[in-house]
């Protein structure tokens, strides 16, 4: 089964994966105390303990000492028995940071890198590659891998072309893109000036150019409401917020560029257009005011998602969905909320260069 992915987790420590891309290969690597779900993983049983929970375990001395290491919880063992003072540690132990990097996972590493994994299950291989979204599609095309990236701006392209449209699938994922402002920065200092570029966020075209119409803009991190009263709305709020900018402070808001090509391309759609009704955003080197972050929720439940934004203060931007390139040859091929593949359940139909 040949990967592409556009960004691959190195070095191999599960507490390190942030994206989509990096949490597939820590599932694939290493195991879990529980599966999504949650279900069964190194642990077998759980129940309530006062405020917390009491798990039965294997490797429960290591797991308690990555859940401390990672930062998720201050956990116990002691004779296969490990105890969470968490009410969230069922769904805290599906996470891939709470994985023990000494503990075998779910396939077997032959061999690594930075740019390339091997991966081995019981006869079936995994070749993951890093690899630039548009060159993974014409690996895919070509026949050479069997899961890609879609390229940012080729989703309905892709939908249309008779080649690939049954290789498309997509899933919103509990995820938002958001503009974070930094402590101490303009967007934190000026509360005014933080409602305004929050009022004026260009969301409609950045729904338009990078999620392609596929994922709606957020206003909070509440489930995406429906219906044309959310976009009056917005609208009101717009022609109001702009009336104001003549008398707001006269800053400049330095927004840092994102190392992600897709997250710097959809900020300067965003400072290009605050700059247009006469706000002072430019990305730029140094201290930056801003910053333009995904938050991906690190377990399925909306309150995750509000935990990973944290206390900080924010712009929500826009929902997100992910977008691959799926070989029919691939039965069992499924994508959950937070963008994991569970690799162990996939199945090939054998190798063919035909699409």
């Amino acid at each position: 089964m040949r990967i592409a992915l556009a960004h691959l987790l190195w070095p191999l420590d599960p507490a390190r994966a942030r994206t989509r891309d990096e949490i597939v290969v820590a599932r694939a690597l290493f195991a879990t105390p529980l599966r999504p779900g949650p279900r069964p993983g190194l642990c077998s049983s759980w129940s309530r303990e006062g405020q917390g929970w009491r798990f039965q375990c294997r490797h429960a001395g290591a797991i308690a000492r990555e859940l401390r290491r990672a930062h998720l919880a201050n956990a116990i063992a002691r004779a296969g028995s490990l105890r969470v003072p968490d009410p969230q540690a069922p769904h805290i132990l599906t996470e891939a940071a709470a994985a023990p990097p000494g503990v075998p996972g779910p396939f077997r590493l032959i061999s690594a890198g930075p740019t390339k994994l091997v991966l081995e299950r019981r006869g079936l291989r995994l070749e993951i590659r890093k690899l630039d979204s548009e060159v993974a599609v014409r690996e895919f095309r070509a026949g050479r891998l069997d899961e890609a990236p879609v390229p940012l701006g080729d989703l309905q392209a892709s939908e249309r072309d008779p080649r690939l449209s049954r290789a498309v699938r997509i899933r919103r994922l509990l995820a938002v893109d958001v503009v974070v402002a930094r402590p101490g920065g303009a967007l934190d200092r000026f509360p005014k000036v933080r409602q305004v570029y929050d009022d004026t966020a260009d969301r409609a075209d950045y729904q338009a150019l990078v999620p392609e119409l596929e994922a709606p803009p957020a206003e909070n991190l509440s489930p995406p409401p429906k219906g044309a009263k959310i976009a009056r709305a917005a609208a009101l709020a717009f022609a109001r917020a702009r009336k104001q900018i003549g008398s707001l402070p006269k800053v400049a808001v330095r927004f840092a560029e994102p190392f992600d090509p897709d997250l710097a391309y959809g900020e300067n759609l965003l400072v290009a257009a605050w700059r247009d009704i006469g706000l002072g955003a430019y990305v730029g080197d140094g201290r930056s005011d801003a910053t333009f972050e995904r938050v991906l929720a690190p377990y399925p439940r909306q309150s995750a998602l509000r935990a990973a934004a944290g206390n900080g203060r924010f712009i929500p931007i826009s929902w997100v969905v992910d977008a691959r390139l799926v070989s029919p040859r691939l039965k069992g091929w499924r994508e959950d909320d937070l963008g994991a593949v569970d690799y162990t359940r996939v199945r090939s139909l054998g190798s063919s260069r035909s699409r």
